[in-house]
């Protein structure tokens, strides 16, 4: 039992960090209707931001939020630059791009900060021993922070003008612009607001894994992808839920079976649940 419930812990907080890119994924899809193989960076660049805001004196939740700000900042521009002129030219041409985007940001983290891992400036937590079951403060942490995220997120969603906005053009572009919407507008909140929760999970990324490296977006996007898939399409709520599903099958997997194939068993997950259900959980209901 005790092993079973530390497990548990750890399922939701891999999930929660899931969660966070899975859902940014996801509200980008449901307004652009594309799929950005650049998003995996952001969660870097959100890490490794951090680091540096940090190691110019910043205490660390004031640099989280600076580096997501920031972050934000930069995922609207590159869109403005890179994506938006494509948005009419079809899906390949935004594929293409957002894969070769990836990999500049990728090289351009690695010649910034090096290939070499480097240690998140988390401080040292005690786990709480409660008799035989030690619950580690991290991943409670990590669950607490999504968990304000999610709630953030579908606040706005449903009480603020923007995110109305967003899912009046996520679910008819052409009605929205004719009920007098500035799509372009909305279009410039959903980069921002994707890339700081990008951010955000990157950061959570790294306090769990404690080493930041280039690559560590790009690897963790597949596992995102997963969630997002597994959960609908499009819709962030299916999103969060296919992380969660995705973060206990990966740590269940690791500790009941083989901790060789922990990222085997969320892909497991994902093809019974696309055999029975191919549109996934919600449908791509937004």
């Amino acid at each position: 039992m005790t092993i079973f419930l530390q497990t548990l812990v750890f399922g939701l907080a891999t999930g929660a960090v899931i969660s966070l890119g899975a859902v940014g994924l996801s509200l980008s899809y449901g307004v652009t209707r594309f799929i950005n193989f650049s998003y995996g960076e952001l969660l870097t660049l959100g890490a490794y931001f951090t680091v540096l805001a940090v190691s110019l004196g910043m205490g660390l939740p004031l640099a989280v939020i600076v580096a997501t700000l920031v972050v934000g900042a930069i995922g609207t521009l590159l869109a403005k630059v890179f994506f938006d002129p494509l948005m009419n030219r079809g899906f390949l041409p935004l594929l293409v791009t957002s894969v070769g985007l990836a990999f500049v940001l990728q090289n351009l983290v690695r010649m910034l900060f090096g290939s070499t891992p480097i240690r998140f400036p988390l401080p040292l937590m005690r786990p709480w021993d409660l008799g035989e079951l030690f619950i580690p403060k991290i991943p409670v942490l990590v669950i607490v922070v999504a968990l304000g995220a999610m709630l953030a997120i579908h606040l706005m969603l449903h009480f603020s003008d923007v995110g109305k906005m967003m899912r009046a053009t996520s679910d008819n572009p052409d009605l929205a612009r004719a009920s007098g919407i500035f799509t372009g507008r909305v279009l410039s909140a959903t980069w921002f607001v994707s890339s700081l929760i990008a951010a955000l999970g990157g950061v959570l990324l790294a306090i769990t894994q404690i080493a930041l490296q280039p690559v560590m977006g790009w690897s963790f996007l597949l596992v995102v992808f997963a969630a997002v898939l597994l959960g609908g399409i499009g819709s962030p709520y299916g999103a969060m839920l296919g992380a969660l599903l995705v973060g206990l099958g990966i740590e269940f997997g690791t500790t009941y079976v083989s901790a060789d194939y922990g990222q085997a068993f969320a892909f497991l997950i994902l093809l019974l649940v696309l055999l029975l259900r191919p549109r996934g959980i919600m449908g791509g209901a937004a």
